[in-house]
């Protein structure tokens, strides 16, 4: 059969097999577009003494079996981004600080050769004047202390200001629960403080436990109903082997695997373009957890560069209901956005 991780694509006067699981391309000479398209529509025919069919499978564009992969409650479009945007591991994934800011300089380097993108014209002349304010409510300073640090100093945090955090990211308000007058459905009455596609609550907290007082180190899964955390593994030797080597991230005491039950949204939403709000959703509550971290003394740092399989066997994620989508940590640092490790190499 024929994989179900490729798609092909006429381009420059050529089909393309783009196998998007496994981040390769391969382009298709006229015999193997056409026996290609044989084995499509006639499996029948396939013969393993046939060289181009043997080709087809030395690289997984066919193959033997079916694979055991669960269904995908979207059309194509959503399964194509996801799985092809999904454990996009550096070819030389940095196994230190050091290595990180190597690459790291080297990479910015590189993207300072060329010329930077201009910006809009529109805020030129013309433009309407908006009243000044003061910023001096306690809103206005959280805004204003929000900014992302890349280097966290080695102390812990309690098990209380992390209950906090989770609450305020997590949790659902006390007094906002849809009645079935209003259009609530028991199981989906509750709500967050952050919006959510649908009402349905479809992001989940795996919260990553290095340095918190009063929690032994490991990953524990956030049960906002009943406001606990229940243990699911044990921690992995460096946070950094799990965020494509950004390892200036190990010092960070506590931090939070944001994944989305797409199980959920495929329930309510049958079109992909539901894809595009868990997206939105988990950034919404992303922003709200660095707020209430932020109000709680401490500074944030997120990124999407993931390792997602390894991820979820630490978080015991079986199927495609439910998928890592971001993380975001926090703790005390002096609120550097450069890294010790890339300070070091600027001097």
């Amino acid at each position: 059969m024929i994989s179900r991780d490729c798609f092909f694509i006429a381009i420059d006067n050529a089909l393309i097999c783009w196998d998007f699981k496994r981040h390769k391309q391969y382009q298709l000479s006229v015999e193997h577009a056409h026996r290609l398209i044989s084995l499509i529509y006639d499996q029948s025919c396939s013969d393993s003494s046939d060289a181009v069919a043997e080709d087809l499978k030395r690289c997984k564009v066919m193959l033997d079996s079916p694979g055991g992969e669960n269904d995908w409650g979207w059309d194509v479009l959503s399964r194509i981004f996801h799985i092809g945007t999904k454990d996009i591991v550096p070819e030389n994934q940095p196994a230190s600080e050091h290595e990180w800011a190597v690459q790291y300089l080297e990479h910015c380097n590189d993207v300072l050769s060329e010329a930077s993108p201009v910006e809009s014209s529109w805020g030129v002349g013309g433009g309407i004047q908006l009243p000044g304010f003061c910023a001096a409510d306690k809103f206005d300073e959280v805004l204003a202390r929000r900014a992302t640090a890349r280097a966290f100093h080695h102390l812990p945090i309690s098990i209380a200001e992390l209950g906090k955090i989770l609450h305020h990211t997590l949790g659902f308000v006390e007094g906002r629960v849809l009645s079935n007058q209003q259009g609530g459905v028991e199981q989906f009455s509750k709500r967050r403080s952050s919006p959510s596609a649908g009402g349905l609550n479809a992001t989940e907290g795996y919260v990553y436990v290095a340095n918190v007082e009063g929690l032994e180190p490991g990953i524990y899964y956030y049960d906002p109903h009943r406001h606990q955390v229940h243990w699911r593994s044990q921690l992995a030797p460096k946070l950094g082997d799990l965020l494509s080597g950004q390892h200036f991230a190990n010092d960070i005491p506590v931090g939070l695997f944001l994944t989305s039950r797409f199980d959920k949204l495929w329930w309510k939403y049958e079109h992909s373009r539901a894809y595009r709000m868990a997206l939105i959703e988990v950034g919404h509550v992303a922003q709200t957890f660095q707020l209430a971290a932020t109000a709680g003394g401490m500074s944030t740092w997120l990124t999407g560069a993931l390792n997602e399989s390894s991820i979820e066997s630490l978080l015991k994620l079986e199927t495609s209901d439910e998928q890592v989508i971001f993380f975001v940590g926090c703790g005390y640092s002096d609120g550097s956005a450069i890294p010790n490790c890339l300070k070091s190499l600027l001097k």
